[in-house]
Formats: C-alpha cells, structure tokens, sequence
C-alpha cells in the first residue's frame, strides 16, 4: 500500500456527489472533540478510509461508486480518473470489475442481493483471474434511518488461504499415511477424555467417532486389571512431559482383546503447558502372539534341557561308583602276580580307566553348573597355604619333566580369608593342569596379586603362566566354549574333553569374577581371574587368666548411638547382648518403615540393618538415606547383615551405599571390628577377650567345632540363643510347610531367608546348608514340585534334633550353675 500523510477535505471525496447531506460539513469542520470522546473520534471519516490496510471502495445514496483508496486502485488499474476520484454507476461498475474475476455471473448476482437487501455482509470471497483470493465486507450506512450509501472493504487473503489449503492438504496426507501404517491416532485431554479420533482408530476399536468423542480412553480400552497402572503411566508422561513407548493390551467393541504398540506424547500450548496428549497405536496382535509362543517354546527347551543337565548331574554318583571299583580293581590286580602279557593288559586298564574317570568328572561337572546345582560354600581358609600346597603338588606330578612350578604371593595377603576355597582348589587344578599337559619344559608360574580392595571385601588377581606351546590369536576365544578345543590336531595329540577351561570359566563367574587369556613375551599362555574374598581381618590373642575379669574394661565407644533394624528374635538377641555388654546406646527397629521414621527425626552414629525386613527391604531403606542431604542421617556409616555375602549382593550394597558387609552369623569379635572401624575415633584397636567357660562339650550330634568357633566357649550367648530357638522355631518351622501347601513360593522364599542362619546357631549347621539349597530354588524358580518333598524331609529330620537341642539347653543350665558355687 502507498503511504498517505497529507489531510483529505471533502472536496477530495464528492465530485459528483456525497455520502449523505450531513457528511460534506463533518469533512469540512474542524477537529473537534464532542460528548467527552477522545478527540480522534473528530477526525474525518476519510483519514481512516485512506490509512487502512485494506481496500476501500465508496458508493452514494444512488449506489454509484464515488470513491476508493489507494489499495483499491492498486486492486483495480481504474482508467482515466487521477487521485482516489471514481464515477461509476452500479451497472458499469459491475461489468468492470467482473472483467477481472473467474465467476462474474455469482459476482452480478451478489451485488444485486445487496443492493437490494441494504444489510451488512462479511467473508464474501471473490478468486481472480491472477489467482488472488480477497474478501468483501459490504457495510451499508444509515443517516436518522435514512440510506446514505455504502463502504466496500475488500481485503488480500490469498497468503492465508493458501495456507490453511496446505495445512489441509498436509493433514490429509499425514492422514492417509497413518490410514495406510495400519497407525490409529486419537487425541484426548488431560484426563484421557477423547478430544480427537482419525478413521483409523475407529477401525481398529470397532467404534464411530460419535461413540468415541468425550469418553475416556483408558476406561473404554484399557482391561480393567490394568487401568491403574495405565493412569499412573499417563499421569507419568504429563508431570515428566516424556515421550513413551510401550505394549499394552486393549479391549475392542466387541469385547474382544487385542495387543498394540502404543506411542503417546503431550501437547503444549504456546507458553509450553501441556494441554492434552497424542496417541499412536499399532497392532501387533500376531507379532505378541508370536512372541509368546516363542517364549512358550523357549521355556519348555531350557526346561527339557534342565532336566537332562539335572538327570546328568544326579548320575553323578551312580556313574563314579562302579567306575571306581574299576579304577580300584585294576590297581589291586596290578599289586597279584601277573605274566608280562598281563601287566600289560592292567597297564592298559589302568590308562584308560583313568582317562575315563577324567572324561567323566568334566561332564558331570559342567552339567552341575549349568543345571544350578553348584553352590557357594564359604568358609575360612588360608590362601597362602592353599597356593602352596596347589604348587607341591604340581611339582609332584611333572616329575623328573625339567619344568618348575614356581610362586609370586602378594605380601599384602596376609590374613585369613572367607571363601569357598574349594571351588578356587577346583578352578586352580583345572588351568595348572591345562598349563601341565602342554608344557614339555621351561616354567610354570602361579601369581597372586591383591587387586582392589572394597570395604572388607578382598578382590584378588590371580594368574596361571606357562611356556608351553601356546595358543593361536584366533582361537583365545575359543578356549572356553564347551566341548571346543584350539585345534584338531590339539584334541588328537593331547586327548581331554575341551571342558576344563569352560568349567574353570563358569565357577569364576559363579563367584562374580571374570577370567581371560592372553600371550605375552615371557609366557605362551597367561591365564587370569580374580574373585572376592572377605577379610577376616582375624588376629589371634592370649590373654593370662588373671585379667580375664577386666575382658570389657579397654571397650570405650563414648557416646555413640546405634539404630538396630533386625526382626529375627536370635538375631536380635545376640546382637542386643553384645551391645549392652559394649556400653553402647542402641535403637531398635523391627521393620522399615519404623527404622525410617528413627532416621528422619534423630542422629546415629552407625546403622546395623538385616537386608530383609519386613515392611521395606534394607536396600530401598538404604536408598532412602543416601538420597536426601537435608537428612540427618545421609552420611552415617550403614552396615548390612546378610546370610547371603555373594559379590553381586556386595556389589549392589556399594552402588546404593551401603558402607560394609557382616556376614551372618558372625562371632562377637567381627562384630567388634566393625563398630571399633566406624565408632573408635582415635583408631585404636579394641580386642575382643571372651568369657572362657573352660570344661564344657557341646553335643557330638552338632557341629561342635562350629559351636566353638561361633561362641568362642562364651555359654552366656550360647544360652541366649538356644532359648530363643527352643522357644520359636518350631512355630516358624511349621509356617514352612502350610506356605508350601499354599503354593505362596515368595512368602515360603521369605520365612526360609529369615530362619536359615538360627539353625547354625544351635550347631545344625547342615539344616542352613539344606535351607539355602531351597532358597536357591526359590530364587531361580526351579524345581518347585520337588519344594514340599524337600520341606518335609527337613521337618522330619528337625523333629529327631529338637529334643537334642533342648537337652542341650538343659545342660548347660546345670553347667552354669555349677560354675556359680
């Protein structure tokens, strides 16, 4: 549009004539503000005409068209006229301007329509030959109700027409393409109220539009067991304003169900807050049922396959049996006189019966593993004197071969550790006898190496080294797959099965290690792997009898106060003496819930928590420590008690910040070391010096070595804890039974963690092995026909050992009272 700045007056306007009789004088005077208005309401009615945007045609009493803007004259090239200045009757006019457009016959018989009607019309669109699109609003004008003519605004839309004409043609092709994808989009509110529905949801529901419109999607779609978690995932998406995806099953019209593959997403306004939310969702009905009769499948071949490893595995006695007989026969045989024919005959016998005696123990091995039946045993050991009696005996068996079986021990290792040292006996037999069989000369190295060290967790490196005939670089991965060896020619000249390496590989990462090989300049053939072991942090200490009375004298905690979070009655028992008998200030927490309310309203020292508790497992109570820095408690040391010490506990204990670990059970002086770890401020080592009751004998029908190292002859803790099981654990034995009856395996996987370690107390320590061999069933789901079976068999075995346990008791009664005269 062209500028305009200077003043019109009338004369600008009516040649020929003007718009009423009153007009010419409110063109001609002046400016002036009346009835309180603001003095813009005084200017001439041809300053607005002439400045707006639009273009402005002016027609008389007479409907002869007398005026028109500059952006009209820019629409129309109207001919002689100079200036704004028109003279057109309505007829010549309309034949004018219908030169220009694409329907000049609706055109005449609109103009007509209001001539005749003299009543306001809007969004009167005319397309012209140029492909412009501009709307006319025709506004006619009234004086005391008298007609005095009209004004003509006549506005470009082209740009917006052509815009929302994309915006159209862009949504239906996004519609078909959604059609054609099998994709059903519908758009709901906040709540799930369905706002929007395409044609390719409604075919896949069964629904119309009407049915669908205002109802929400989850309570027509969703199966009514899994609307609330539907709910939740919505009021998720909204609050983390998050994309999803997710499978969920549906429910149609017809009441049939079907599964989707759902995309769901908000919609913002302009400030960014969401207002509603989109959905795609793609049947996947046939891929889902696929999906689940491949998973069908899977399960009935890894529990075919199961049951052979566990058949092969339960042969494991049966096989080695008559083999043995052979084995031993032979060798008695070779012992009789015999001809030379016939000592060869034994030697032969003798040979073979050994390989297959080799053969067999590696296959009933590995399927022990794999079936799940290889279990973690730990117990205390001396490493040092396992590596060196592994080395003796190596070099007992090279011979005179000019090989040396040499030793590089971490001086760093120098306590007692807690392990099961005989799968590590197992896992070190299996390399040093890999290493013996392909090196002809040269060196046998074993190194260990202390590699990390986590809390009271000892993780160490171990390497088995040789100068034999090596491995090729495209076989190192080999090596450690079942029934696969390096090379062909390997297999024929040496013999085995190719599973010593696979089950050396398989009992390391048991234990939560990794092994791998790898050459080197010195060595053919390196073989590492590490394990964690606990450390015992163990010290011996003999003390004159005289100072026996002052055991507790040197103990000084100051003021410290502990928060106890422990259910199991034993447990707690023997935890609570030892702290009272330590002068240490303790709370007692029986459940989560609780020891989370201690942790948010007062501050402790030290934190001594059970892993499983009722009400919130000891890792989510953790979590909730660590997570809050305003908490008073954010930085207290928490030690976890735990009958199950395995790495990936322990690892996970540390990710979530879990400061250390107390195997259960423990002895009075592990517990010592830890408090005086975490609570002894000035570091100084406080030894534990027990109640030695000299003279009294456990019960050979328990585990008196076990008794012994566990009280350490204290038989006040000892009568603590048998009264405590003579008076509970034949009611929570019985809850064993009626929760297997139920079939309620995680109540039943719950009761067997919380009452395996009170049987060790009392010297059954074989009953915890047979209650963590359940657990482990429970946990893996296996087996769980053979639960009730295994159950009854323990229960039956109790009710012989009960009224031992309770003469037990009895017993030493009388020897502490003897002791008081």
């Amino acid at each position: 549009m062209k500028s305009y700045n200077a003043p019109y007056s009338a004369n600008d306007m009516t040649p020929k004539g003007r718009i009423g009789r009153n007009t010419s004088r409110s063109l001609k005077s002046k400016p002036t503000s009346t009835d309180g208005l603001p003095d813009i309401f005084a200017l001439p009615i041809a300053v607005y005409l002439q400045n707006t945007n639009a273009g402005v045609l002016v027609s008389d009493e007479r409907h002869r068209f007398v005026w028109g803007n500059n952006v009209f004259m820019e629409y129309f090239n109207t001919g002689p006229y100079k200036g704004n200045m028109i003279d057109k009757a309505f007829r010549p006019m309309i034949d004018y301007c219908a030169e220009h457009l694409t329907d000049p016959i609706a055109f005449e018989l609109k103009m007509k329509e209001l001539k005749r009607r003299k009543k306001p019309f809007f969004g009167w669109e005319l397309v012209f030959k140029t492909g412009h699109i501009r709307e006319i609003s025709y506004i006619p004008v009234f004086d005391n109700g008298r007609f005095a003519g009209s004004i003509w605004q006549i506005v470009d839309v082209t740009r917006h027409r052509q815009w929302q004409e994309e915006l159209i043609r862009t949504d239906e092709k996004y519609r078909v393409i959604l059609d054609n994808l099998n994709a059903a989009l519908c758009e709901t509110d906040l709540d799930g109220v369905i706002v929007k529905v395409y044609e390719s949801f409604c075919r896949l529901s069964g629904y119309t539009e009407d049915e669908l419109i205002g109802r929400n999607i989850t309570d027509i779609f969703v199966p009514e067991e899994n609307r609330e978690y539907a709910r939740n995932l919505r009021r998720y998406r909204v609050e983390k304003k998050v994309a999803l995806l997710y499978d969920m099953e549906i429910v149609l019209k017809d009441g049939s169900r079907k599964w989707v593959l759902a995309s769901s997403g908000n919609i913002y306004d302009r400030d960014g807050n969401a207002v509603g939310g989109v959905g795609i969702h793609m049947d996947i009905t046939p891929q889902k049922i696929l999906q689940m009769e491949l998973e069908a499948a899977k399960q009935a071949a890894e529990e075919a396959q199961r049951t052979q490893k566990e058949f092969l595995a339960n042969m494991s006695h049966e096989i080695r049996t008559p083999l043995n007989a052979i084995i031993g026969m032979a060798h008695l045989l070779d012992e009789t006189t015999l001809s030379e024919e016939q000592k060869e005959y034994i030697k032969i016998l003798k040979h073979s019966s050994g390989i297959l005696h080799g053969l067999i123990t590696d296959i009933l091995d590995i399927s022990k593993i794999e079936a799940g039946k290889q279990e973690i045993n730990a117990r205390e050991f001396d490493l040092k004197e396992l590596i060196q009696s592994m080395k003796n005996t190596f070099q007992l068996k090279l011979g005179q071969r000019p090989v040396k079986v040499t030793v590089d021990f971490d001086k760093r290792i120098d306590t007692l550790l807690i392990g099961d040292d005989m799968i590590l006996n197992q896992i070190l037999m299996n390399l040093l006898g890999n290493a013996e069989k392909f090196t002809k000369e040269g060196e046998i190295a074993i190194k260990v190496s202390l590699d990390d060290i986590q809390g009271n967790a000892l993780w160490i490196k171990f390497m088995i080294c040789d100068t034999g005939i090596g491995i090729q670089k495209d076989k190192l991965e080999l090596i450690f797959h079942n029934y696969k060896q390096a090379e062909k020619d390997i297999r024929e000249r040496y013999g085995g099965t190719g599973l010593g390496l696979a089950i050396a590989k398989q009992l390391v990462e048991l234990q939560g290690g990794q092994i791998s090989v790898e050459e080197g300049p010195v060595y053919k053939t390196s073989f590492s792997f590490n394990l964690p072991f606990m450390d015992t942090r163990k010290r011996s200490v003999h003390v004159a009898d005289g100072e026996l009375e002052n055991k507790y004298s040197k103990i000084d905690f100051g003021n410290a106060k502990v928060l106890v979070v422990e259910d199991n009655a034993m447990n707690l028992k023997y935890i609570l003496s030892l702290l009272e008998k330590y002068r240490i200030n303790y709370q007692l927490a029986t459940n989560g819930p609780d020891a989370l309310y201690f942790l948010e309203s007062r501050q402790y020292d030290l934190v001594l928590m059970d892993i499983r508790i009722p009400g919130m497992d000891g890792f989510e109570l953790a979590k909730k420590i660590r997570e809050d820095e305003s908490r008073p408690n954010v930085a207290t040391p928490v030690i976890a008690t735990t009958a199950a010490a395995m790495p990936s506990t322990i690892a996970l204990a540390r990710n979530i910040g879990i400061t250390d670990i107390l195997t259960k059970p423990y002895t009075p002086d592990q517990l010592l070391q830890v408090l005086n770890k975490y609570l002894n401020e000035d570091e100084t080592e406080i030894i534990m010096e027990v109640q030695n009751l000299s003279g009294y004998e456990f019960h050979p029908s328990l585990d008196v070595r076990y008794l012994n190292t566990l009280y350490e002859s204290n038989i006040g803790y000892a009568i603590d804890l048998f009264e405590i099981f003579v008076m509970t654990n034949k009611e929570e034995v019985g809850k064993l039974q009626a929760l297997a009856d139920n079939k309620d395996w995680d109540g039943l996987k719950f009761q067997v963690h919380k009452i395996k370690p009170n049987f060790s107390m009392v010297g059954l320590t074989w009953i915890t092995t047979k209650m963590e061999t359940l657990e482990n069933y429970l946990n893996k789901a296996v087996s769980l026909e053979t639960i009730p079976v295994m159950l009854r068999e323990i229960t039956d075995e109790l009710k012989g050992l009960f009224p031992i346990i309770e003469q037990e008791l009895q017993k030493m009664y009388e020897f502490v009272k003897m002791q008081e005269r």
